[in-house]
């Protein structure tokens, strides 16, 4: 169940003034907006019902009827999610209270994830990787780990997959794509240079183009066929990608797991690839 009060808040800053409108209201109102059509809505939020249909729009809702019953569900069935910040490090006055502070801070962010993800959006670029030629992995810095990370799990079950950390050679990679390939990009801020320069150019190859990226409207979103969005829970400027990290590499591993589950060889090649590697009883 998506969690709409909590993309809502996460997306509040970027909406335009008319959908800033319909999404105060709500959040101010949450208990009792449930009982109300979307003509009593344009009243008590002075705005317009063609501002409500694009505001469901915008969060993900095909209308207002949607919504209201997602909000009835989330309302009287579960806690709303409160979005947290990193801890600083500076603050900290001794390890346990960083230690406690720090998992608190990574717990409460997975939660914040739940409601962003969208299983339509998880077994559509299942369906694509699964039946693509090339699998092209792209990210920089803290996102590039991510990506070596998903290829590692994709080769272990039998699905080849390229990597490379040169980003010159991610955008030469890219211009080699046709329509039987799919590059997926992973950028928090959805603004790197070579990773949009890498997406722009696996695009006019005509290969399909996923984004993991954060939850605001970003350049990279702007061109990816399906973006799989994580919370906006760090500034850009920071002391090492954690939250943004973590979450990218749990929409990592739900892909994994969907792979598996669709593949029929993956535990074969899991245990081959295991086998061949492992050191137990090497002389």
């Amino acid at each position: 169940m998506k969690h709409y009060l909590s993309i809502i808040k996460q997306l509040f800053p970027h909406l335009n003034p008319s959908e800033k409108k319909v999404a105060d209201y709500i959040l101010q109102n949450s208990n009792t907006v449930v009982d109300e059509n979307i003509q009593d809505l344009a009243v008590l939020a002075k705005t317009s019902t063609a501002a409500i249909t694009r505001f469901c729009k915008r969060i993900g809702c095909e209308g207002f009827m949607e919504l209201r019953l997602a909000l009835a569900r989330e309302i009287f069935s579960t806690s709303p999610i409160e979005q947290n910040t990193l801890v600083k490090p500076e603050e900290a006055t001794n390890i346990d209270d960083l230690t406690a502070a720090l998992l608190d801070t990574i717990v409460s962010s997975l939660f914040s994830l739940k409601p962003l993800l969208s299983t339509d959006k998880i077994e559509k670029a299942v369906d694509i990787i699964s039946n693509s030629r090339h699998i092209l992995l792209i990210g920089i810095g803290a996102s590039g780990l991510v990506a070596s990370d998903f290829q590692q799990k994709l080769i272990r079950i039998g699905i080849p997959a390229f990597c490379p950390s040169d980003p010159d050679i991610q955008i030469v990679q890219a211009c080699s794509l046709n329509t039987s390939d799919v590059a997926i990009l992973f950028s928090y801020s959805g603004e790197t240079n070579h990773t949009l320069r890498t997406a722009i150019q696996a695009h006019k190859a005509g290969a399909k183009v996923i984004a993991v990226t954060r939850i605001r409207p970003n350049s990279l979103s702007k061109i990816s066929d399906i973006v799989l969005q994580v919370p906006d829970t760090e500034a850009l400027f920071r002391e090492g990608a954690t939250l943004s990290r973590i979450n990218q590499l749990v929409v990592v591993d739900i892909l994994y797991a969907a792979l598996i589950s669709r593949k029929k060889d993956a535990a074969e090649h899991i245990s081959n690839t295991w086998k061949a590697v492992s050191h137990i009883g090497a002389t």
